[in-house]
């Protein structure tokens, strides 16, 4: 278990605030689902909660400490971060791809022990990709290629999981299948924190809400009062009667 706390944060850049007295808890597993409209600051607050960024005043603590007093690798095993862009530098084969995210527990130099191969098949065998593990990553399809990212994150055993947009690009049936990846680590006790663009995602899988706009929080809370109508049609300037209402979601199996 983790508990990552903000604390009266502001972040930006010259006189341009993107995040404003922002305090929130992310304990206890789950899904916390982020919405809002383009620049609403819910990257920077991500990237915030992964210690990329520091806070311009205020703070964030993982379970008491200021995440900028902790070690990176000692960080990178207790917050795994998935960015927005979904690519690889290299075109390495999908199991080398997954490997990456076993680094925090590796010593510089040296060779996957049986944890790390341990990590690496479940994570493969969580995501479904594990007849893709010799394949390179660059050949994939766009459904494939989120699976496989998910998997390298899922492959640091984090207790707390922070990921900017894991459905962009992607059609709704993989979309589908990416959060419900999602929600079995959310089950199996992990802290899962994730932006999502689609509204019905977010009904649908999301524990908790948080709506966002211009930098702070509108909504937070279980998706039938946090995506009301009054909140959604003020956070995205649009008529919304009868809010989004979550709907039952029968699983799926997706592949490709």
């Amino acid at each position: 278990m983790s508990r990552l706390d903000f604390q009266h944060v502001d972040f930006g850049y010259g006189d341009r605030l993107l995040l404003r007295r922002t305090s929130l808890t992310f304990e206890g597993g789950g899904i916390v689902a982020l919405v809002g409209p383009n620049g609403a600051g819910k990257s920077t607050l991500l990237k915030l909660a992964a210690g990329l960024l520091q806070p311009a005043s205020g703070s964030v603590a993982l379970n008491g400490r200021p995440l900028a007093d902790l070690p990176l690798r000692e960080r990178a095993r207790m917050i795994g971060y998935l960015a927005p862009d979904g690519r690889s530098a290299w075109p390495m084969t999908v199991r080398n791809l997954v490997a990456l995210g076993r680094a925090p527990w590796r010593q510089p130099l040296r060779a996957l022990g049986a944890d790390d191969h341990a990590a690496i098949d479940r994570a493969m065998e969580q995501t479904g990709i594990a007849d893709l593990a010799g394949r390179r990553f660059d050949t994939l399809s766009s459904g494939e290629r989120a699976r496989a990212l998910i998997a390298r994150t899922l492959a640091g055993h984090a207790p707390l999981l922070v990921l900017d947009e894991p459905t962009a690009a992607l059609d709704i049936r993989h979309q589908l299948g990416v959060m419900e990846i999602l929600r079995e680590a959310a089950k199996a006790g992990t802290q899962v924190v994730v932006a999502v663009h689609a509204l019905d995602l977010a009904a649908r899988f999301a524990d908790r809400v948080l709506v966002m706009k211009r930098g702070a929080v509108l909504a937070d809370g279980p998706a039938e009062t946090a995506l009301s109508e009054a909140v959604v049609s003020e956070a995205f300037d649009v008529r919304a009667p009868g809010g989004i209402v979550p709907t039952r979601l029968v699983p799926l199996q997706v592949s490709g």
